[in-house]
């Protein structure tokens, strides 16, 4: 088919029609077949290294010997630039001088007159209270009370 009849040819929607899909599968599927027949007659009398391209591998084990000796050698001298280059004196740490004790009146947070103290929010939700248990009971066992009793 010349590549006039193939500009000439109405260009058509997938799955348009049943018979047509056929006819192009059929052309296809041939096409397919003689590709992989001309392969075939091209591995015949070959012997497997030719075949499995033995000297592909042959490059690949010597480039992957290149790439692992460039890469310890990265390794190798991006460790020793720093370690050579660090300054070899120990940097003075300052004295740290004890800090003068607060006193009571010192920690509490000042406030001034003007402002009142703003309530703690979580004091409000129960959060750091305390609840005691009664003496001689499991809070933490069953007493039979199904909270969803209620919903059904």
């Amino acid at each position: 088919m010349n590549i006039k009849q193939e500009d000439q040819k109405p260009k058509r929607s997938a799955m348009a029609s049943t018979k047509a899909d056929l006819r192009e599968l059929r052309g296809n599927s041939q096409a397919t077949v003689q590709e992989i027949q001309a392969f075939l007659r091209e591995l015949k009398g070959k012997s497997p290294q030719e075949m499995l391209g033995a000297v592909a591998s042959n490059s690949l084990v010597r480039s992957l010997c290149i790439s692992t000796g460039l890469v310890a050698g990265a390794l190798v001298l991006f460790t020793a630039i720093p370690y050579f280059n660090a300054d070899d004196e120990p940097v003075p740490v300052a004295e740290s001088v004890p800090a003068k004790e607060k006193t009571a009146e010192e920690k509490a947070p000042e406030t001034s007159p003007e402002t009142p103290a703003a309530p703690d929010p979580l004091s409000s939700l129960g959060v750091g209270g305390e609840i005691a248990a009664p003496p001689g009971t499991n809070p933490l066992e069953d007493k039979g009370d199904d909270f969803l009793k209620d919903l059904e």
